[in-house]
């Protein structure tokens, strides 16, 4: 495929904006299947290339982007999902922070590697619930770390009469996330 056009997208969580690269128009939409639609509506009214010919760019916001790189497959367009770090570092240093700013820089760091784009590929149903998962339980593990060490230093430093209750509500609670992890 020959990426003649680019749309840079700028996810949060309520909002996408957008930018079509070479028209240099942005227009915002809701994070929602309604708010996809108006954006491919908007997108082909706004575009002298069509969608197929078009490839969309954004950045990998976890849980924000996975429903618009879901809608996108569905409806079998190009898209690539960036590391937010990667654009961060090819820009250089930026001083403002704002979402439409975002999404034409998108479009601008996409279009300069427009050569090298890769289509993003969707994971499958059991790996989309694998993913948070594994990070809850990453953070449970480290919870657990935690409520470990304060118990072991509260054991050395507090009277073990004194103090038992708090003693016993922590190891209780270390033991139901030996339970969960």
């Amino acid at each position: 495929m020959q990426i003649k056009e680019i749309i840079g997208i700028d996810v949060s969580k309520k909002v996408i904006d957008v930018c079509i690269h070479t028209q240099k128009k942005i227009e915002q939409f809701d994070n929602n299947n309604s708010g996809f639609r108006k954006l491919l509506e908007w997108g082909s009214k706004n575009n002298i290339f069509s969608l197929k010919e078009t490839f969309f760019v954004f950045e990998h916001t976890g849980m924000y982007s996975d429903s618009l790189a879901d809608y996108l497959n569905k409806k079998k367009l190009n898209f690539s999902i960036i590391p937010g770090l990667e654009i961060k570092r090819s820009l250089g240093i930026t001083r403002d922070k704002e979402d439409k700013i975002d999404a034409k820089r998108i479009a601008l760091y996409a279009f300069r590697l427009r050569e090298e784009l890769v289509v993003s590929k969707i994971l499958t149903d059991d790996l989309k619930q694998l993913k948070p998962m594994l990070s809850l339980r990453k953070k449970l593990v480290k919870q657990r770390a935690g409520y470990k060490a304060t118990l072991k230093e509260q054991k050395r430093v507090y009277s073990k009469k004194q103090y038992k209750l708090i003693f016993e509500i922590q190891e209780k609670v270390i033991r139901e996330f030996n339970k969960q992890i």
